[in-house]
């Protein structure tokens, strides 16, 4: 039996478009409705060995395209700036002064921005930051 490395569910939220519909499946199967090998193999139609082979080849490809691209780690490592944007804007905004207010408005509605969970156009935020 091996364990699960729960990254590659994250993996599969940016990547699993690129993956073929049946791999992408199994995958989903056995890290998103946490199924079994066996419960997926029953499922699929296929051999639980067959299961276990489709998902470390999946989880190969998902871990080759982060280490290509990088964008799991980006988004991570943006929403963490923009949490340090926003507390950095809040001890801002605790000063008397108007224009450090108005500097940590601007900074919190940028984080926010960053932050938001909404799909934006390719114009979105680019546009709202402007």
């Amino acid at each position: 039996m091996f364990e699960k490395d729960m990254t590659v569910g994250f993996l599969l939220d940016f990547y699993g478009d690129v993956l073929s519909e049946h791999t992408r499946s199994l995958l989903s199967m056995y890290y998103g409705e946490d199924l079994s090998l066996a419960e997926i193999a029953e499922s699929a139609g296929i051999s639980r060995q067959g299961v276990r082979h489709a998902i470390k080849k999946g989880e190969e490809e998902l871990r080759f395209l982060e280490k290509q691209l990088g964008l799991a780690a980006q988004f991570f490592a943006l929403k963490d700036t923009a949490g340090k944007l926003r507390a950095l804007a809040a001890r801002i905004g605790a000063e008397s002064e108007p224009a450090a207010r108005a500097l940590a408005e601007e900074a919190r509605r940028c984080a926010s921005l960053i932050l938001s969970e909404t799909d934006e156009e390719d114009t979105g935020i680019v546009s709202e930051l402007n």
